[in-house]
């Protein structure tokens, strides 16, 4: 006879009925209620009719037990806990570790013949049936076995999703409650009273958010189940029957009714004496509880205890949703987080997080009236392990509201975060990384004084570029910030000059540089593809602190580059490991170039545009500013061997520029990297460093500083043009100098060439044109004679007397007159 046409005929023919006696309708009705129980379970066993295999089967299907959802834990590095998440809040306990006294209340209260009967009580379900059937008021009667097996039915239908199978379980009808009499005969001689104590104490729900006996005991009474008194225990006994309605923090009196019914029957099933008794009914409710609110989500780990950890529990959480190492779609990633009673241990040094929360605070309050966010992301090199998070604004879900926002601003859209900030300079050490794995070197002088790249033509073969070809045309292009003459790379980052670091850019190939960048992780915040065009070198792609501080990381780390990563390890409620995401540390860039571009950066903060960041203690640091277009956003990424930070000041919602601006009481006609977050990284680094060992960077290899010698071309005897190109295609520059003579070169060729032989990259060749073979001398013209006029010879008489002779005139004399 089918269940629903025997109840439905009970009920309509009692009145016909109630003369009979008692004991009549009594035998009858338990024997046909026996009969239809037991039937499946007969079956079963092979002595009735075939189709009882698959009838038990089918029961069997029904009772396999799921794992009962519990809740997870967030913990920091040493172990504080942070937080929890859960769908219901339940920690799954042996019996055990329930008190004996839970264990009585429980079965005093719901099922005082559950030691004796197999899962069935009929003769309370009797009694019900008979008060339903006649107009009375609806009873249950179920026994705590079968309040089990509903409370089964439904997680499992909730853990399927299934929400018609979910209503099925939780429906009051007497066709579920014949269903759940034969699966709980069925779970009888399958399990044992003790698992099927343990299994209810674990699975019922005790509280309006609190499933199990021992979540119940931390949240009422800040106790773990072990530790639960008689009068705790038959307080959280007496809510089971309706969780919000007899709830004791919000109902003590009707709480207290029911609490006092539990201790009537624990008096007379012998569980506990009349002294205590009579002790316990006396006692107020609300005066014995000790409500301890759950602590869940990342609210509770933004508290100040936590050291404000709400942006990187975010994180964390978005990890967990995200990563394939929890499962292959997101629902079941949830469904482990939120139910798999997880224990996550993370990265994150409260300490260091503190010093991070401080230097953020200290130089843009959250409350400053400038509305100005400020962020910092610290990284661990070579392991990629983030140790602190923090951002001027108070973690809450929902849409922002003031200063408080879940948007994290230190992270990826994907995240949670924002969709980035332009990098301004501090992408610059990207180029310098690529200019020395090239071949060119620190000391390369090069020409800075080009502002205006209009059409020109940039190198890209390596089939980067969207439409495949191995050039990319400039039509026009002009920007600020520019030197005269020639500079080197030091000179470059130390001034952080624009044209400096556009013309190395220009030497090399864009597909080269794209290398450099995916190789060290960087990418836009937003997910949308990188944009590979000249002027990224200024930094005009959006980032998030966070890629910056793993970049930074990979210089200090050798070259090594990991992902960031901000868990270490989870285990499951059983200890075991649980697999977690890897950083997949790897050789990004040679060390030789991590300590070449770490050298040029040591030079910003030693005496260029980042003094203002150095460490207090002194210890070697290494770092570079970064200041977008019209101050929109300001930026200091920096490093010692042991810690990487990232910081960004800027307007998080809006394109304003920071200047002619109020922040902090300090007035700024304009903002700059260096004067901005640099302040923040000294403050920040000189306390998460404070005790720490002062290490210094590797030395930098000459051939980084100075490259290779090459050996120039011998240009003499060439053409002014064939000259230039020959030596500029070998990668050096070309100075011209007076013609000369020259007897071997022809007129109009080079005579002299200085110097010769070898140099590096980069050097300057002086050169001079020949005039050809130098003319001879004119000849030099004969004098001409100028006539001396003299006096008038006079005759020397001769010796004794006589005539005196006439004199003789002189060679070239005049004439006589």
């Amino acid at each position: 006879m089918p269940v629903e046409l025997f109840l439905s005929g009970l009920k309509t023919t009692t009145k016909f009925i109630i003369g009979i006696p008692l004991i009549i309708v009594l035998s009858v009705t338990i024997g046909l209620l026996t009969s239809v129980m037991v039937a499946p379970v007969v079956e079963a066993s092979g002595t009735l009719a075939e189709g009882g295999d698959a009838a038990i089967a089918a029961i069997e299907d029904d009772l396999e037990i799921p794992e009962l959802s519990q809740k997870s834990y967030l913990y920091a590095s040493d172990g504080t806990l942070l937080t929890t998440f859960y769908a219901q809040n339940r920690v799954v306990v042996p019996l055990e570790e329930i008190s004996q006294a839970m264990q009585d209340a429980v079965v005093a209260l719901e099922d005082r013949r559950f030691w004796e009967h197999s899962g069935v009580d009929t003769q309370g379900m009797l009694r019900a049936f008979l008060s339903n059937a006649t107009g009375g008021d609806v009873q249950g009667a179920s026994t705590i076995t079968q309040q089990y097996v509903k409370n089964v039915l439904i997680e499992k239908a909730v853990l399927a999703n299934d929400q018609e199978a979910a209503a099925e379980a939780r429906e009051t009808s007497y066709a579920r409650k014949l269903r759940e009499a034969k699966m709980a005969i069925a779970l009888e001689k399958k399990a044992g009273k003790t698992k099927i104590l343990e299994g209810y104490l674990n699975i019922a729900q005790f509280g309006p958010s609190q499933w199990g006996v021992e979540s119940a005991a931390n949240y009422y009474f800040g106790v773990h189940a072990s530790q639960l008194t008689v009068v705790q225990a038959a307080t959280i006994a007496a809510v089971t029957q309706s969780p919000n309605g007899l709830d004791p923090v919000r109902n003590p009196a009707k709480n207290k009714v029911r609490r006092d019914l539990c201790l009537d029957w624990m008096l007379k099933e012998g569980y506990i004496t009349q002294a205590e008794h009579d002790w316990a009914v006396k006692q107020d409710v609300t005066a014995t509880l000790h409500v301890t609110n759950p602590q869940s989500g990342c609210e509770v780990a933004d508290r100040d205890e936590f050291a404000r950890s709400g942006y990187f529990c975010d994180f964390v959480l978005s990890t967990l949703r995200n990563s394939e190492d929890f499962g292959n779609t997101q629902a079941e990633r949830e469904a482990l987080l939120y139910r798999g009673g997880l224990h996550v241990y993370t990265t994150i040094d409260l300490d260091m997080q503190q010093d991070a929360v401080n230097a953020i605070e200290q130089r843009i309050p959250t409350d400053d009236p400038s509305g100005v966010g400020h962020a910092l992301t610290a990284i661990e090199p070579g392991t990629g392990k983030i140790k602190a998070m923090a951002q001027n604004r108070h973690y809450k879900l929902g849409e922002p509201e003031g200063r408080s926002t879940s948007v994290n601003y230190n992270t990826d859209k994907v995240d949670g975060g924002s969709s980035g900030f332009q990098a301004g300079s501090t992408f610059k050490p990207i180029i310098l990384a690529d200019w020395l794995i090239e071949g060119h070197s620190l000391r390369e002088p090069f020409d800075a004084a080009r502002t205006d790249y209009k059409g020109t033509y940039w190198k890209a073969e390596g089939g980067c570029l969207p439409d495949g070809s191995d050039s990319l045309r400039v039509d026009d292009w002009k920007f600020r910030g520019s030197a005269k003459g020639f500079v080197d790379a030091y000179q470059a980052t130390q001034s952080s000059i624009n044209s400096a670091y556009v013309a190395m850019e220009y030497k090399l190939d864009l597909c080269k540089i794209q290398e450099v960048i995916e190789a060290m992780g960087i990418h836009r915040a937003d997910g949308d593809p990188w944009l590979n065009y000249p002027s990224q070198v200024l930094g005009t792609n959006e980032v998030a602190p966070m890629t910056m501080a793993a970049a930074y990381a990979t210089f200090a780390a050798g070259g090594v580059y990991c992902t960031p990563i901000a868990i270490e390890r989870i285990t499951d409620p059983d200890g075991n490991s649980v697999p977690v995401p890897k950083a997949n540390c790897h050789q990004a860039i040679e060390s030789d170039v991590a300590a070449g571009v770490t050298s040029a950066l040591v030079k910003v903060v030693q005496g260029g545009t980042g003094t203002q960041a150095r460490i207090e203690d002194g210890r070697p640091t290494a770092g570079k500013t970064g200041t977008t277009d019209d101050s929109m956003a300001a930026w200091f990424c920096g490093f010692t061997p042991q810690l990487a930070t990232a910081i960004w000041a800027g307007f998080p919602d809006r394109s304003e520029p920071l200047e002619n601006i109020r922040i902090a009481d300090q007035y700024w006609s304009s903002t700059t990297g260096g004067g901005l977050p640099g302040v923040t990284f000294r403050w920040f680094m000189s306390a998460a460093l404070e005790g720490a060992e002062v290490l210094g960077f590797p030395e930098v290899p000459s051939i980084m500083e100075r490259g290779v010698p090459l050996e120039i071309p011998d240009v003499l005897g060439q053409t002014d043009k064939a000259a230039e190109d020959a030596l500029e295609k070998a990668g050096f520059y070309v100075k011209w100098t007076a013609e000369s003579y020259s007897d071997a070169y022809a007129a109009g060729t080079v005579a002299s060439q200085s110097p010769t032989g070898e140099a590096y990259l980069g050097t300057t060749i002086t050169l001079s044109l020949s005039m050809g073979p130098e003319p001879p001398p004119p000849p030099t013209p004969t004098p001409t004679p100028t006539p001396t006029p003299s006096a008038t010879p006079t005759a020397t008489p001769p010796a004794g007397g006589g005539t005196p002779t006439p004199p003789v005139a002189s060679i070239g004399a005049g004439g006589t007159g």
